[in-house]
């Protein structure tokens, strides 16, 4: 047997002790980045049971680029989001949600033929410091009802065991960053060639970071009421026919086909229960201060939208978004209350 010297024998160690380590922190970086996401989308934009469907069409006609700088004032500016996470925390309802596993941006979102600007989140909801189902739950609830939603939704492309039931999805990913117009632009064209896809039953998209992408250029339809393989074959063509665009997933011989999601719907039917009863129902043992302050917030939100009509209405639309911009007073109610006078006009209507 060859006989190796004591310095030969030192380096091979030395080698074999850098390979060593180099293999753990490998195994530790891929056990870090391995993690499931959740997404979850909420309107800024109020349901038309809430405010009235001619409010509705009057908050619509100042365009999707308006409505996405209004909505970024209320993300950013008067932190309905923010405070509303920070009230559920400080109560206990939810104890898993932080800045490290949620993020949120406004982004586009369409539903049955019309896009609005949405709050969307992405969150980690496996691996290193997950929020758990039961926040994700409270939270998209809790917006729901502050942000005055009729519906929700939150799903996970990776687990379609996660939430209430499994939904067929696919994805089509545009080159380069991607802005709301283009989104609604694509969903658009996507009516073109399947109206059904569009402006059918159920038929919409959300545009996400898909697989941690950091152009935020996806857009994930959920399969609408029309079938498999008719969603398919038109938002495949969709893609096809768009430079750049990529469709996901494809079978192994690249035929296009659909993944499955976990998928939840929370929702409020405001005529049968106007205080927002179903969504706060959802929120576990709320205190009474809790829900004293999300109706506050509610009320801000309602006051904002009032606003907004106000300034489509008399053409000052510019001039409210721009640097005099101001937020609602949470805990201040106005002497006109948006959300009877809207039951009113409903009830005239």
């Amino acid at each position: 047997m060859p006989r190796h010297s004591k310095k030969r024998r030192h380096v091979v160690a030395r080698v074999a002790a850098l390979v060593l380590c180099v293999a753990m922190v490998a195994t530790q970086v891929v056990v870090a980045t391995t993690f499931a996401t959740t997404f979850m989308s909420v309107e800024p934009i109020p349901g038309g049971a809430v405010v009235g469907e001619s409010t509705l069409a009057v908050i619509e006609s100042a365009g999707y680029e308006h409505l996405e700088e209004w909505s970024n004032r209320l993300l950013n500016d008067c932190g309905f989001v923010r405070n509303t996470i920070a009230a559920l925390d400080t109560d206990g309802v939810i104890s898993t949600v932080n800045g490290g596993n949620t993020e949120v941006r406004v982004a586009a979102g369409g539903f049955e033929g019309t896009t609005h600007p949405s709050f969307v989140f992405t969150i980690r909801d496996s691996g290193f410091d997950p929020v758990s189902a039961s926040d994700v739950d409270v939270l998209d609830n809790a917006l729901g009802y502050v942000l005055n939603q009729e519906g929700t939704a939150h799903f996970s492309p990776d687990n379609f065991k996660a939430y209430a039931f499994a939904l067929d999805y696919a994805v089509v990913t545009l080159p380069g960053p991607l802005d709301g117009v283009d989104a609604q632009a694509f969903f658009e064209y996507l009516g073109t060639i399947d109206p059904a896809l569009f402006s059918g039953q159920f038929a919409g998209f959300t545009q996400i970071a898909f697989q941690g992408s950091p152009l935020n250029n996806s857009l994930l339809f959920l399969k609408p009421a029309a079938s498999k393989n008719r969603f398919i074959a038109g938002l495949s063509a969709a893609a096809n026919t768009t430079s750049g665009a990529v469709y996901f997933p494809l079978k192994q011989n690249a035929e296009p086909t659909t993944a499955r999601a976990g998928i939840a719907f929370p929702g409020n039917d405001w005529i049968a229960f106007p205080d927002g009863d179903e969504y706060l129902s959802r929120l576990g043992t709320p205190s009474a201060q809790l829900r004293t302050y999300l109706a506050d917030l509610r009320q801000a939100h309602l006051d904002a939208v009032l606003d907004l009509v106000h300034a489509i209405q008399n053409d000052r639309l510019s001039q409210y978004l721009g640097p005099r911009f101001r937020c609602p007073t949470v805990g201040v109610t106005r002497a006109t209350d948006l959300g009877r006078a809207a039951t009113m006009r409903r009830v005239k209507d």
